[in-house]
């Protein structure tokens, strides 16, 4: 259940209309620009240019020292050692500085952890395995931030160490020769958005002596991917950094690339940020999920056609596995969940099994967010040892809530979005307990989830002119979303199949009638019957068919129309209670047994559908849909109320008949509400 709060920007008419007149933008683009700040129009310009912040790559901290020590172990012909990740960011860094390395006349070799033996980042087994190897410098690219005991160990194996990261600092860095982070306390750069490869762009440069931006011209293609596949901001140098180098992967000289493109059927001429995120990074991170990471940077380096199409139809094939493996992950961990935690009061998800794949544990957290609206972790038990893997909401920091446990893991990293760490196995109940004492303690910092609307429009403001206009907004992604806008009071006409698992509805605004796709949810589970009125929040796009050009519209959330803003203050009042336990004295959750009756009586006429909260506001007349939930609860805690599946899929929320009168007080919410 995703109840979101809708944060409908205003952008001021005036300032669009200056916007469109000097910058010859089209009206929707100028609303999207007036509402998302830019109040002159030089400004937006500025943002339309996307131009570097700085060209220069020695703003960061320590890239001198790194350099100086670089250009002499390629003098003195030492062989260096590039050590990345597995993921597609680790992936194009390894790629883009061992290519930089190769030109300047380096011995060098690429190194890249094992996700199912020495998990992630640099390791005292890889550092043995360099050294035997005659490796006397080791330059790490997206991981060694936390690699403190591992540099020194280094040391003892007369190798030094470079560290080049983007990842979060803890209290101190590790006692290396350079460590390069944006995000050091040190360090006044203002590159925090940089992806790992956007940082190993920034050394290259660097080592190459030259600007920044022609750094891009030789590997903006591996640093667009990178960015956009480690769901970088969209903005600054990132936004320069994608834009420029989706342009030049025709021409990046990459074999792979192109082979990887033909068989997923993605025209090489015309890759976009949606090809890279959903056709092409899925299938680089495969080979590592699925044990064989090296594959993947074998066909980013290869220089053989034939080789790179045999690497990629194998890399396509692990794809598949990989989704096979992530389905039945999914389904073990979903069937965990049923059996021991409850949905609506759990602040954060862990769910710890046996034998969980190490390579899907970040997917399967993933998609318990995107279901439940709440951070997650997957945490696979192996032995006396642990993995875990989490993800989060927007506004809640994962990674300041597991450094708040720090103590309790052996090794940990990562960033407000996601993280990972390996524990011993008698410390994940610990684990559980300090997450839920943490969220009680951070209660109010932990907000429901936010939609950011651009504007509101009616149906009549679409054409294929506007919204192909949309695209000068490009590229789209974190910190630039694609644009959302917002179309009040439309009557649902029609409601139909699209393909197994999505819906095409039928919308009507005044005269003006549209088509729209919900994907994800099947007609059986659309909460709204036709004739009744809904908002909703959609995003547009042009679509190539076969006859002509057409609109595409996308719901990207709905609700009835009379929902109110008292109905989502309840919603997050409630989240509030799963958290900390308690209610307020003049919270709207408060509750007697006449609210309960009305709400059982709701149930008893089968009206309850589990697929949508926001399809309960009006059904007690005033009141608040955080209450009714709560309600819900109580009666699902006293046996008194369960889930039916009918009709296929659709579940609805039945009575379960007793012999024995129940008392609500025996209800933990109920007690927590109860009016006084």
């Amino acid at each position: 259940m995703n109840i979101k709060r809708w944060v409908v920007r205003q952008p001021d008419t005036a300032t669009a209309k200056r916007i469109e007149e000097e910058l010859g933008v089209t009206h929707l683009a100028s609303l999207v620009l007036a509402g998302r700040g830019y109040s002159e129009p030089s400004e937006a310009g500025q943002f339309l240019d996307g131009r570097l912040s700085s060209d220069d790559p020695f703003d960061l901290k320590d890239m001198d020292l790194a350099v100086q020590r670089i250009h002499r172990a390629v003098s003195e012909g030492e062989r260096i050692a590039v050590f990345g990740d597995y993921d597609v960011d680790g992936l194009t860094a390894t790629t883009l500085m061992y290519r930089c390395l190769k030109g300047l006349g380096a011995d060098v070799i690429c190194s890249l952890p094992s996700r199912d033996t020495t998990g992630y980042g640099l390791s005292a087994e890889a550092v043995d395995a360099l050294a035997e190897n005659g490796v006397s410098l080791i330059v790490t690219v997206d991981n060694g931030i936390s690699a403190f005991d591992e540099v020194i160990y280094a040391r003892t194996k007369g190798i030094d160490t470079i560290i080049t990261d983007h990842h979060m600092v803890q209290e101190s860095v590790p006692d290396a020769v350079a460590v390069i982070d944006p995000h050091r306390e040190d360090d006044h750069s203002g590159f925090e958005d940089l992806a790992g490869v956007g940082v190993a762009l920034k050394t290259a440069a660097a080592l190459e002596e030259t600007s920044v931006s022609e750094a891009v011209e030789n590997y903006g293609f591996l640093a667009a991917i990178g960015t956009i596949s480690d769901i970088m901001p969209m903005r600054k140098d990132n936004r320069y950094i994608v834009r420029e180098g989706l342009k030049l992967i025709p021409y990046g000289g990459c074999p792979g690339l192109e082979a990887l493109c033909e068989t997923t059927g993605v025209d090489i001429n015309s890759v976009n940020e949606m090809n890279v995120a959903f056709n092409l990074a899925p299938r680089l991170n495969a080979a590592g999920r699925m044990g064989n990471e090296n594959l993947a940077l074998e066909l980013l380096l290869t220089e053989d056609e034939e080789e790179a199409r045999r690497i990629a139809q194998e890399i396509d094939e692990l794809n598949r596995q990989r989704q096979a493996v992530e389905q039945e992950t999914s389904e073990r961990i979903n069937s965990i969940l049923v059996q021991e935690v409850d949905y609506s009061s759990e602040p954060v998800f862990v769910v710890a099994a046996e034998g969980l794949h190490p390579g899907v544990m970040g997917i399967a957290s993933s998609r318990l967010v995107d279901r439940y609206d709440k951070p997650a972790i997957v945490i696979s038990v192996d032995g006396d040892t642990a993995k875990g893997s989490g993800r989060s909401v927007e506004g809640f920091s994962l990674y300041k809530m597991l450094a708040s446990c720090s103590d309790l893991m052996d090794k940990f990293g990562g960033h407000d979005m996601a993280a990972g760490f390996t524990i011993r196995s008698d410390r994940i109940q610990e684990l559980k307990d300090r997450i839920r004492e943490y969220c009680r303690e951070h209660a109010d910092e932990y907000r429901i989830a936010e939609v950011n609307i651009d504007a509101e429009i009616s149906a009549q403001d679409v054409s294929e002119e506007e919204v192909g206009g949309l695209d000068i907004l490009k590229p789209f992604g974190n910190g630039n979303s694609q644009p959302y806008f917002l179309v009040r009071d439309c009557v649902v006409e029609g409601i139909y199949p699209l393909g197994e698992r999505h819906t095409r509805i039928s919308l009507r605004t005044g005269e003006k009638q549209f088509y729209a796709a919900l994907f994800g949810t099947k007609p059986c589970q659309f909460p709204f019957e036709t004739g009744e009125k809904v908002n909703a929040v959609v995003s547009l796009s042009l679509y190539n068919g076969q006859i002509r050009t057409m609109v595409s519209v996308k719901i990207i959330d709905i609700r009835r129309a009379s929902i109110t803003e008292t109905d989502i203050d309840s919603f997050e009042e409630l989240r509030r209670l799963n958290f900390t336990g308690k209610c307020g004295e003049d919270s709207p959750l408060r509750a007697d047994r006449d609210d309960a009756a009305a709400v059982y009586r709701c149930i008893a006429r089968g009206e309850v559908m589990v697929s949508s909260g926001a399809d309960l506001c009006g059904k007690v007349k005033d009141m608040p849909l955080g209450k009714m939930l709560a309600l819900l609860r109580v009666f699902a805690e006293l046996n008194l109320a369960r889930t039916e599946q009918i009709d296929g899929n659709k579940e609805i929320i039945v009575t379960v008949p007793t012999e024995t009168k129940k008392d609500l007080m025996d209800s933990p919410t109920f007690r927590a509400i109860c009016k006084q």
